[in-house]
């Protein structure tokens, strides 16, 4: 029965990480310009989470630079 705890605590951990994007609805989803979209999309993958990820982080950094 452990084991089944295990295996289940592990299922919610890792849920959706291999979920991926198409390159439309990477677009859409963030409201980004088909060039930078694909351009971000070829470095990083299709992987929602890498993409999802990288696309908060640009727009924080962005986000942080324009205050100073």
């Amino acid at each position: 029965m452990q084991h089944e705890d295990t295996k289940q605590q592990y299922s919610k951990v890792v849920r959706g990480w291999n979920m991926r994007y198409d390159l439309e609805e990477f677009i859409h989803a963030h409201g980004l310009q088909p060039l930078a979209a694909r351009e971000l999309f070829m470095k990083f993958g299709p992987y929602k989470v890498d993409l999802d990820r990288k696309v908060s982080e640009l727009r924080s950094a962005a986000h942080s630079s324009t205050e100073h």
